[in-house]
């Protein structure tokens, strides 16, 4: 506590006059930078008069300056002791107490102070100043990453005005990134109803709602920052990102290329403008959008990994340079973190193994349908499971993933290193990760190994190009063997059968009875693949079939067909392929009835280069056969090796030329195409496709010899 003194005034003849003259010397030193002759002569004020106010005060100065802050503070005390009317005094002491982070006591102070009552201009002043040097070293360690430390200095600011608005959306903005969403939400909301014309404040509630999967509410919150200031470079990026994920792809890049022309350094929007034209098919435009984002940021993840996907799509990239690019991203991003040290698992091949499995697709996505079925049947007696969900957005779909695990994690708020110290402390035996190079994807969190056995499957079918990937689990369809082991950084691990299970949804409609050319007098071909996935080569040869069938018609589900812009650039791609448009029906993309769309198609055509995932469970699933392109690496061969797990090799082509021949045998035999589609459904689900018992029973054999195979190398260690 701080003892209010009366100073007794020092008339002529007292201690006044050489105090005097001390501190005019001392100001005459400090001006000519004599520093040491300036802090004798304040010392020698002091021996003077011990409690003189001005001479401890221009000591604490000084010494702030001069030396180590910490120094200058029992003098701030002894001025504000001896003269606590001075407003500055109060300002000083606070201040250093602040540099020195002694924040809880630069708060009582200036509670007290602001407990006097604000009388004159000064006073209020001084308040001010205080508050802005507190929000501004606040501002510096959120640059810095200091988040607790931040967060205790917008408190303090809000604690002694709740009206700074500013103070307010960083406090959110801080929370966001610690994982607080609901408190950021809260306080996003506090700071736009004290500045509700402040465009980055809606910017920021846009990007935390992209966060929690609102993206209804995101857009809407972006469009309002963008009305409020048309220039604000980051909400054009954000509202991007958002249309992307809903699939307004044109709308995205437009928004994405106006962020650009904003902002041209602005690495994030070159990363959204890329993902937006990767969607729409442009994939060598999407490459060099990638490409301009790592010029600017190369250490930047996103950016390769989005990259990294693009050119598995692109069809002018052999798979080679993919894994080039991989083991490049591998080398110089990931392998430097790799931690080296023992590890402390007991290594009985036998015993109960604890599995944790890694993934942002924990939720309404196509991984899940495959993930699930795999965990429902998934020997507990044998292996413990932990989840660790990469995204903040938990949705219906992740509460009936939950008790499939024995334990779930959401590690969104942890950075790299938490994550990997988690995983470490959790003794996870087997780490699987679910992503790959796709969105949500941990994968640095790998390259610190924080399990001595790692896993990547089912999200990604390439190589991560991480050295500390052990495995890649996959299946003789996906990868034969002398076909792509070169192309990976990881120890392909083939299954005997599949190397995932599909299952339907619950709610799949039934098979169109009757196929559609029993009604309509000619074949339909489909594709209900992402445009991105089809390529010009494949598009010449869905025309060499129209050419060889005159009455067969071609049916396409592709994004954005309702924008006039975006339809006339799918439709010349069409027309440079050869295909005639008369006999094309495309069709937008849809979120409910996509199954329903099957029953327009008598047999589909799969995409390449890369082919079709679950889109080709689904087909199958709806009673629909199709005709694949066999290529040599694992994006080039779902294709196959879906029909080779149904018994249907025979539709798999190995040259363009054969697939459009197959494709055209087919639709020319209608009696072979309407007993194929007989009975197809029923086919799928009693095939290895669909047994989810024995399938979960490999895993686990495989799980176990992989764990065997570390314990006997590090028997010793």
């Amino acid at each position: 506590m701080l003892e209010h003194r009366t100073t007794r005034a020092l008339g002529r003849g007292s201690a006044a006059e050489p105090v005097e003259r001390y501190l005019a010397k001392a100001a005459t030193h400090r001006a000519a930078g004599r520093f040491h002759k300036a802090r004798r002569n304040l010392e020698l004020a002091i021996e003077a008069a011990p409690g003189h106010a001005g001479a401890h005060f221009e000591l604490g100065l000084f010494t702030t300056r001069t030396e180590a802050p910490a120094s200058a503070v029992p003098h701030f005390v002894a001025a504000l002791r001896a003269a606590p009317e001075r407003p500055a005094y109060w300002l000083a002491l606070a201040t250093t107490l602040l540099t020195l982070n002694r924040v809880n006591e630069a708060r009582a102070l200036m509670e007290r102070f602001r407990e006097q009552g604000l009388p004159d201009d000064e006073t209020r002043a001084v308040l001010k100043d205080f508050i802005d040097q507190a929000f501004t070293l606040g501002q510096a360690h959120y640059e810095a990453d200091d988040l607790p430390t931040a967060e205790i200095l917008f408190d303090l600011v809000i604690g002694l005005d709740d009206t700074h608005a500013k103070a307010t959306h960083l406090a959110g903005a801080a929370a966001a990134r610690s994982g607080r969403h609901q408190q950021a939400y809260d306080l996003f909301s506090i700071a736009i109803y004290r500045e509700p014309d402040n465009a980055g404040f809606f910017s920021s509630l846009g990007a935390l709602l992209i966060n929690l999967n609102d993206y209804p509410g995101a857009i809407a919150a972006l469009e309002k920052s963008i009305a409020l200031d048309p220039d604000l470079a980051i909400a054009h990026s954000n509202l991007s990102g958002v249309l992307q994920r809903i699939g307004h792809h044109a709308s995205a890049v437009s928004h994405a290329r106006r962020s650009i022309a904003l902002k041209p350094n602005f690495f994030g929007a070159h990363i959204n403008l890329g993902c937006g034209l990767k969607s729409l098919g442009r994939l060598p435009e999407a490459i060099a959008s990638f490409d301009r984002a790592l010029a600017l940021d190369p250490f930047n993840v996103a950016a390769h990994s989005n990259r990294l996907f693009a050119k598995l799509y692109a069809e002018g990239v052999p798979p080679t340079a993919y894994a080039a690019d991989a083991r490049s991203f591998g080398a110089r991003i990931a392998d430097p973190l790799l931690r080296r040290r023992p590890f402390a698992n007991d290594r009985d091949p036998d015993r109960r193994l604890r599995v944790g499995f890694v993934s942002g697709d924990l939720c309404t996505h196509a991984v899940a349908r495959f993930i699930e079925p795999f965990l429902r049947h998934f020997d507990r007696t044998r292996f413990e499971t932990r989840a660790y969900m990469t995204q903040v957005g938990e949705d219906g779909v992740s509460a009936r993933l939950r008790p499939l695990f024995d334990v779930w994690h959401n590690i969104a708020a942890l950075d790299d290193d938490a994550a990997a110290d988690r995983i470490e402390a959790d003794a996870i035996d087997i780490l699987v990760d679910l992503s790959g190079h796709s969105a949500g994807h941990r994968l640095l969190v790998f390259a610190r190994k924080p399990a001595p056995v790692q896993v990547t499957w089912i999200g990604h079918p390439a190589t991560t190009g991480l050295r500390a990937m052990d495995y890649r689990l996959t299946d003789f369809g996906h990868d034969e063997p002398g076909l792509s082991d070169t192309l990976h950084t990881e120890t392909l691990w083939r299954l005997p059968g599949v190397s995932a299970t599909y299952e339907a949804p619950g709610d799949i409609p039934p098979v169109r009875e009757r196929a559609p050319f029993e009604d309509n007098g000619f074949v339909t071909f489909g594709t209900m693949n992402r445009l991105e996935k089809i390529g010009d080569r494949a598009l010449e040869a869905w025309a060499e079939i129209l050419t060889a069938l005159p009455d067969a018609r071609l049916f396409m589900v592709a994004a954005d067909m309702n924008t006039p812009e975006i339809r006339a650039e799918v439709e010349a791609r069409l027309v440079r392929a050869g295909l005639p448009l008369e006999r094309v029906r495309l069709h937008p993309r849809v979120t409910s009835g996509y199954f329903y769309l099957y029953h327009e198609i008598d047999i589909a055509l799969d995409s390449f280069p890369y082919n079709g995932g679950t889109t080709s469970c689904d087909t199958l699933a709806m009673g629909v056969p199709f005709i694949a392109l066999a290529g040599t690496h694992a994006a080039a061969r779902t294709g196959i090796a879906a029909l080779r797990a149904v018994g249907l090799e025979e539709f798999a082509a190995a040259t363009p030329e054969d697939y459009a021949a197959v494709a055209v045998a087919l639709a020319s035999d209608r009696e072979r195409l309407r007993a194929l589609r007989s009975g197809l459904r029923e086919r799928v689900f009693a095939s290895a496709l669909m047994d989810h018992a024995r399938f979960a029973g490999e895993v686990g054999d495989a799980f176990r010899a992989m764990w065997r195979r570390w314990a006997d190398a590090n028997r010793a260690a």
